[in-house]
């Protein structure tokens, strides 16, 4: 007999309709539990009824607290950086698990009260790359000491596509609502970095804005105040550097690389897809990585959308169980830790100095 759905609800309807909705019916077939998705909201009340008559989801609206009352098992919060911790937070007055977006909140102030609210829930951030069979395995033989003492590493995600050169201006041009690559593409480097290595000590950054005017959707030219493009240089509590660049800037050099050298051995990883390991002593080779259930999504948003039903698979399974924990899976702790390294990277660009992180 197959498991009961779980009764989930979406708050957020751009994200959440290309990508996260595609990807749990992705899940089901490979975790056994169905997301039974019982409301959508949206800011655009038409928008979110039109996505509900496409997955056949039963309730629309543009009042997200209307769905809290819906008795959901999992909230999935897929907004604006700005709204994630008052939807969090209400969410957490229901005995629902949570999926929060990342990057967390606009600042570690709210994402202490969140931790706080959250404590004992299974409450988790949608870093699903921590799900890539490729990096899982190289965090395997990381902790099982393939590298040695790290000695340093490099991650680099530069995405975009031509028509992000003129996109028009919405709230991820908007600093105050939480946008910019930093957090769109950093906190994923930077959880991963943290995941694999450990804390952060002190952050260097520069963060840029490329283009310093956007036109809105009604013509009027407003300024961008979030980053474009983003360097940061981490120095571990390991002792280990890193060095992180993020952009969406990028349209005809699309690149994903880590890479981590150590005393014994060196790992990288290129485009999410192939590992590459060497000892010191040894040549090169490519890594074996179980990627057999990796599913192929309807529409082709690159690597993460790949990973994704991996991970919600997951998700709902540990809901349906009653699980309060999943092993792996990015935490709100996680998220509270990546908050205080983009903190600290903001305040480097802004001073022009290195800046202790107390991650």
């Amino acid at each position: 007999m197959s498991p009961a759905p779980v009764r989930t609800v979406v708050l957020g309807n751009s994200f959440a309709a290309k990508v996260q909705l595609p990807a749990l019916a992705h899940a089901e077939s490979l975790g056994g539990v169905a997301a039974e998705v019982v409301g959508i909201a949206g800011a655009d009340g038409d928008k979110a009824r039109a996505t509900a008559r496409e997955f056949g989801i039963p309730q629309a609206t543009a009042d997200w607290r209307e769905l809290l009352a819906l008795e959901p098992e999992l909230v999935i919060v897929s907004t604006p950086v700005h709204l994630h911790a008052p939807m969090v937070l209400a969410a957490l007055e229901t005995d629902a698990a949570i999926l929060c977006e990342k990057p967390f909140a606009l600042d570690t102030g709210e994402g202490r009260v969140m931790c706080e609210r959250a404590e004992g829930r299974l409450a988790l951030l949608d870093h699903q790359m921590r799900w890539s069979p490729a990096r899982r395995k190289l965090h395997d033989l990381v902790l099982d000491g393939f590298l040695g003492e790290p000695w340093h590493a490099r991650a680099a995600m530069l995405h975009g596509n031509p028509a992000r050169i003129a996109a028009p201006w919405s709230w991820w041009y908007d600093a105050q609502r939480g946008g910019g690559a930093l957090g769109a593409l950093g906190s994923h480097a930077i959880d991963g970095i943290v995941h694999d290595l450990g804390g952060v000590e002190s952050v260097r950054a520069r963060l840029s804005t490329l283009v310093h005017q956007r036109a809105d959707g009604e013509g009027r030219m407003r300024p961008v105040t979030a980053d474009e493009h983003a360097a940061l240089w981490l120095s571990l509590e390991s002792g280990c550097e890193v060095q992180v660049e993020v952009g969406v800037m990028a349209p005809h050099a699309r690149m994903s690389t880590l890479e981590y050298v150590g005393s014994e051995g060196t790992l990288r990883l290129e485009d999410e897809l192939r590992l590459i390991a060497a000892r010191h002593d040894g040549e090169p080779y490519a890594v074996e990585v179980d990627s057999a259930h990796v599913p192929t999504p309807a529409v082709d948003h690159g690597p993460f959308a790949l990973v994704l039903p991996l991970y919600l698979a997951d998700v709902v399974a540990a809901v349906r169980a009653g699980a309060s924990e999943l092993e792996g899976a990015a935490r709100f702790e996680d998220g509270l830790a990546t908050l205080r390294v983009m903190e600290a990277a903001r305040q480097s660009s802004r001073d022009a100095t290195w800046v202790p992180c107390n991650a």
